[in-house]
């Protein structure tokens, strides 16, 4: 007999609740600001340390990775230790670097501010998987997909928002100014945080009740990747990071020397793919709360569908001539690319949440980090490597296509989903010892 709906698992939403996403997601804007400023003051740092575009472009690769892979160290940890100090804890180790590199006593030297640098990645490895695993306990199924893209918006703002800091104040403040500014208010968050959020029961969301979890799907890390859904999952994570991780780096300086437009413009034009992103995240996580109340296999199918239709404004973007084209509707192309693209973004991390036990949570959102690192940490170097095989527009076209696997993969998803959903809910008593608390 199958196990009966809790009751709390669709829970009205309190405010306590709404005022922690809410911190969360200010917090995690800090963080990705603080992730993007170095992109934007590469002339500055070569200048003053006196290192070429090559070693800068490695440091940046080594903040990237250094956090992809502490995700999954503190991914496993926050399935086994309380989230909520560990959140806060993770926020301190990555914003107490960042700080100091703003102040010219701790940076003097390169090899002082590339350690800084691997510091402040290892503290933006760990906020993702625990924000996740809490938002996952924080709401239910019909609301999952709202409070995740929220935390897509938080990641979209702050990569708006850190070159944007480093980009105006540079010139009048130098370029430490940026850094201080993203770190400084994250420690009253952080104390605000701890005073607001509740520790979460895990799994006090989730339709299945705790005692009656199969042993196996509770204990050991091995399930996460027996999960078909979750391969698919991180399949499509890897194939879509590669062209977010080269057009994320490389767009200003195709538009420029591609496009022939000015360095304001072309910033305008990725700007506006960050604003329709924005946009995408929010609509869709809406659309997809509602599809998975009707039917769950629909939200994988709304979700590759997304991405394949995004490939098109993605390809407008950027093999249209603004000679030939009204600069009305490059900016028009441009919020039409990021919104279509960003339809996956909230309603994988909401599928990873329904589809998988609260005491693995944390598991399967540090390995999602971990792949969908290699697209920001490897992008530089790939979209340097495809332009130069290709030129720099057909190696843009071929960073474009890897969505086309991507939106594959989430339509496999779609296929997996009922068979890990049903073994999931089977309910299978098991000994309380076989629960990890």
């Amino acid at each position: 007999m199958a196990a009966a709906p809790d009751a709390s698992a669709d829970a009205r939403l309190g405010w306590r609740d709404m005022s922690t996403l809410a911190l969360l997601v200010v917090m995690y804007v800090l963080l990705m600001a603080d992730s993007r400023l170095m992109s934007a003051i590469v002339p500055e740092l070569a200048a003053e340390y006196g290192v070429g575009n090559k070693t800068l472009g490695l440091v940046g690769t080594a903040f990237v990775l250094s956090g992809a892979v502490m995700a999954v160290v503190f991914g496993a940890l926050c399935d086994r230790v309380a989230r909520k100090k560990l959140l806060v804890v993770t926020v301190l180790v990555g914003e107490i670097p960042c700080l100091l590199t703003g102040f010219h006593w701790f940076t003097e030297s390169f090899m002082a501010f590339a350690a800084l640098r691997l510091l402040t990645g290892i503290g933006m490895g760990g906020i993702g998987p625990i924000a996740y695993s809490l938002v996952a306990d924080y709401f239910g199924q019909r609301h999952r997909a709202k409070a995740s893209a929220g935390i897509t918006v938080a990641w979209a703002v702050g990569i708006l928002l850190g070159p944007s800091l480093a980009g105006y104040l540079t010139d009048s403040y130098g370029w430490r100014i940026g850094f201080i500014l993203a770190a400084a208010p994250s420690f009253p968050l952080a104390l605000l945080f701890a005073w607001v959020a509740r520790e979460p029961e895990r799994g006090a969301r989730d339709t299945v009740a705790k005692a009656q979890l199969r042993p196996s799907y509770v204990g050991g890390s091995w399930h996460v990747l027996r999960n078909r859904t979750n391969l698919a999952i991180y399949l499509q994570g890897l194939f879509g990071t590669i062209p977010w991780g080269v057009t994320g780096f490389w767009a200003i300086s195709y538009f420029e020397q591609v496009g022939g437009v000015s360095k304001a413009m072309a910033t305008s034009l990725q700007n506006l793919v960050g604003v329709g992103a924005i946009a995408g995240a929010i609509a869709f996580g809406v659309i997809g709360d509602r599809l998975q109340a009707r039917r769950p296999a629909y939200v994988p199918i709304m979700c590759g569908v997304g991405v394949l239709v995004g490939i098109l404004p993605f390809s407008l973007l950027f093999n249209l001539s603004l000679d030939d084209t009204e600069i009305t509707w490059m900016f028009l192309i441009a919020v039409a690319a990021g919104f279509t693209a960003a339809c996956a973004s909230s309603n994988v991390k909401a599928i990873l949440m329904n589809e998988n036990d609260p005491h693995q949570r944390g598991r399967v959102f540090g390995l999602l980090s971990l792949i969908e690192g290699v697209g920001p940490g490897f992008g530089p170097v790939l979209g340097a490597m495809f332009f130069e095989w290709w030129g720099m527009a057909a190696g843009m076209n071929f960073a474009i296509a890897w969505w086309v696997p991507c939106g594959l993969s989430l339509f496999m998803c779609s296929r997996t989903l009922s068979r890990d959903r049903h073994r999931a809910n089977a309910p299978v008593p098991c000994h309380a010892s076989a629960l990890m608390e």
